[in-house]
């Protein structure tokens, strides 16, 4: 429903012309107050669960990366293990639109000490140990876990922001040269 001034208003002036749209680049995300921290994220996550995680933008170094059974993770502290660890996990494939066919070399040159800002949610996970056997035994631990699925999730931060470019890698080769 218009109002009667905005009404008189048109009836007044037929010709209303709108600001041309400008394009607006996002805003490069600054964790100085709203990104969550690798021990927060752990502390409410083990809160939360089993039933919910926490969502948000986490900003951590990457102080261990590590692979496994076709899953790359990069870790907030030396020891996955670490109580305060928070756990960024993502598939091979993932990885690969990142690094390339370098592996788990190319993750650590890409990602080893260097901050991260990662999109997504922080869940408890369990981890249930394996015997010789191949079988789970009843030993377990819990670790926090933010799960990603796209390359576009997670980003290396530079002096407080996160860096514009892109991680993943192009998908048609690179000429230099004449």
């Amino acid at each position: 429903m218009i109002s009667l001034s905005a009404l008189l208003l048109l009836l007044n002036n037929p010709v209303v012309t709108m600001p041309s749209p400008v394009a607006v680049r996002p805003r490069p995300i600054e964790c100085s107050d709203d990104c969550i921290s690798p021990v927060e994220a752990v502390t409410y996550a083990s809160y939360l669960a089993p039933k919910a995680g926490i969502a948000g933008t986490f900003r951590m170094e990457v102080k261990a990366v590590g692979e496994q059974k076709g899953f790359y993770y990069l870790n907030s502290e030396v020891d996955y293990r670490d109580r305060n660890c928070l756990t960024i996990a993502m598939p091979a494939a993932v990885m690969a639109e990142m690094v390339g066919r370098e592996g788990l070399a190319g993750a650590e040159k890409r990602f080893k000490g260097r901050t991260v800002l990662v999109r997504g949610v922080a869940q408890r996970v369990r981890i249930v140990f394996f015997g010789d056997d191949g079988k789970p035994t009843d030993k377990y631990y819990y670790q926090v876990q933010v799960r990603i699925g796209q390359p576009d999730q997670i980003r290396i931060a530079r002096a407080g922001m996160s860096d514009d470019r892109p991680l993943a890698q192009p998908s048609t080769p690179v000429r230099s040269g004449p």
